[in-house]
């Protein structure tokens, strides 16, 4: 089940929207409406057959998952050697359907630890490439601590954007915050020495260009100056290879853990599987909503193979582009060249 928002000027609008965009085998979730403008916000999904054995709720042969999850990681762009391993590991599973087997596979392969800003004394600081959505991570982050009723404490070290500053301040203003803006790395710790250790301190950071020494060594001495953990932000919507790149760049920052934005507006989630791979983080947490006080999640294994399932009859309709094809097809022939389980796989015709 995938959750959509819709929002009109009023709840019967924002009904008939619901109605022409998912018919009437609509699942409502939540209304809202707002009592002084009377403007609605209805969070809504549409029901999928569970029978449908291609979204990994029946039961199957180890056999026939394997190929199923297979199929499902490749139609995410998820690299050939991985998701073979996946779905080998999936195929060994206990549970029967391929979604719970695949769950168990994410598991015992990657790490898991969510963020949780209601616990004392969390400190974070967010750090990625220019445009992966740090800023407004941050905000969706700030929001969930102050719905919880803990003290927030905003910084940043964003001077380098143009408006970065402006927009973290409008965004902190409707929350009744204010952001503190620190311009090195010693005046950052000598600030965040002087917070409450029981406040919830996020810093945002202007983006960084991992591909630049200069830019990274700086960075670098922001992370190493900051009594706050560092997690590395990445959108969603990566290609899987650079998401893969971007992060063993950041990892090498001492970086433990990472966070996907725009999930919802992303179809293949193979940069996520790519980029955990290849550094070794632990996935934090996704962000889905252009709501700044909605659309965080904590993730679990049971939780991303959700994800990855919940857009497989969406993808299954969409022609793969011929570079991805002659990326697996490249990708088979290394795998067949180490020795692993040779798979055919067809590339589409043209025209």
């Amino acid at each position: 089940m995938k959750l959509l928002t819709f929002k009109a000027a009023n709840l019967r609008q924002a009904m008939a929207l619901v109605r022409r965009e998912l018919g009437d085998e609509a699942t409502i979730v939540s209304t809202q409406t707002n009592p002084v403008s009377g403007e609605a916000r209805i969070v809504a999904a549409r029901q999928q057959d569970a029978n449908d054995p291609r979204l990994g709720q029946v039961a199957m042969a180890p056999e026939q998952r394997f190929d199923q999850v297979l199929e499902t990681l490749l139609l995410h762009g998820v690299p050939m050697i991985l998701a073979d391993r996946l779905a080998q590991a999936a195929a060994d599973m206990e549970p029967r359907t391929p979604i719970a087997s695949l769950a168990g596979a994410l598991a015992l392969d990657f790490s898991f630890s969510p963020i949780d800003v209601t616990e004392d004394n969390q400190r974070l600081m967010l750090v990625g490439p220019p445009g992966s959505g740090k800023t407004l991570a941050l905000v969706k982050l700030a929001a969930r601590a102050l719905m919880a009723r803990r003290s927030v404490q905003i910084l940043t070290t964003d001077l380098k954007r143009a408006g970065a500053v402006e927009q973290l301040s409008a965004f902190a203003k409707i929350m009744g915050q204010e952001v503190f803006i620190t311009e090195t790395a010693d005046e950052m710790a000598q600030f965040m020495a002087r917070i409450p250790k029981r406040t919830v301190v996020l810093v945002d950071s202007p983006g960084v260009n991992h591909r630049s020494a200069t830019e990274m060594d700086n960075l670098f001495e922001f992370v190493n100056a900051a009594p706050a953990e560092p997690v590395l932000v990445l959108g969603a919507g990566m290609d899987a290879m650079e998401a893969a790149d971007t992060a063993m760049a950041f990892g090498e920052l001492g970086i433990k853990r990472m966070l996907f934005t725009r999930t919802d507006t992303t179809g293949r989630l193979g940069a996520l599987l790519a980029a955990m791979e290849s550094a070794g983080l632990a996935i934090a947490g996704t962000t889905g909503s252009a709501d700044p006080i909605d659309g965080f999640f904590p993730v679990q294994a049971s939780d991303l193979s959700d994800l990855l399932y919940g857009e497989v009859l969406s993808l299954r309709n969409d022609l793969p582009m011929r570079d991805d094809a002659e990326r697996r097809a490249r990708d088979l022939d290394h795998l067949i060249g180490e020795g692993e389980t040779e798979i055919n796989l067809a590339l589409p015709a043209e025209g």
